[in-house]
């Protein structure tokens, strides 16, 4: 009986304490813009093929004028967003956003998480790599050729929420 007196004497997974909140409700909300509107100016796209899911980083964009931007490129990023693919969620294309990229444009195929006071960058990033995001939003795909999920579906997703302190602590971990 000593085994199971000292196991009930562990503390429960502070994960479990935390309050949940959907990802939506931590989020600020993001711009779009049409490229196409400023023909001449040039600006990096950051489409499926730039974020590399194995390092979970953006690895090539490309340079393009707004004359010759696809219709999908309409977001816009800044540094510190997370952003993440919406087609085949079970690959994991994530990536923070590095200021390189303050204020280019990434394609509609992403979910711009935009982190509010309440989340630190590297929390929500840490976040959207985790066994139990995937499985969530693996859970929501929809379309057997090119399973996708919306965005609306990426931001039900809850998240525990600790303190920004406990955050900054969990960010140095990893």
């Amino acid at each position: 009986g000593r085994l199971s007196e000292a196991s009930a004497q562990r503390p429960a997974n502070p994960m479990k304490r935390w309050p949940t909140k959907p990802l939506g409700e931590l989020v600020l909300p993001t711009e779009q813009r049409d490229p196409r509107e400023n023909p001449a100016e040039q600006f990096s796209y950051v489409d499926i093929a730039s974020v590399d899911n194995e390092s979970k980083a953006i690895v090539a964009t490309k340079r393009i004028v707004g004359a010759d931007a696809p219709s999908r490129a309409r977001k816009v990023i800044r540094r510190g967003d997370v952003i993440v693919s919406t087609v085949r969620p079970n690959l994991n294309a994530v990536a923070l956003v590095p200021s390189a990229f303050e204020n280019q444009i990434c394609s509609t195929g992403f979910s711009v998480l935009r982190p509010s006071e309440k989340v630190l960058s590297g929390y929500l990033f840490a976040f959207v790599r985790s066994p139990s995001f995937i499985d969530s939003l693996v859970a929501r795909t929809t379309g057997a050729n090119y399973p996708a999920v919306s965005d609306g579906e990426v931001k039900e997703v809850t998240v525990p929420v600790p303190p920004l302190q406990e955050q900054e602590r969990i960010v140095k971990l990893l």
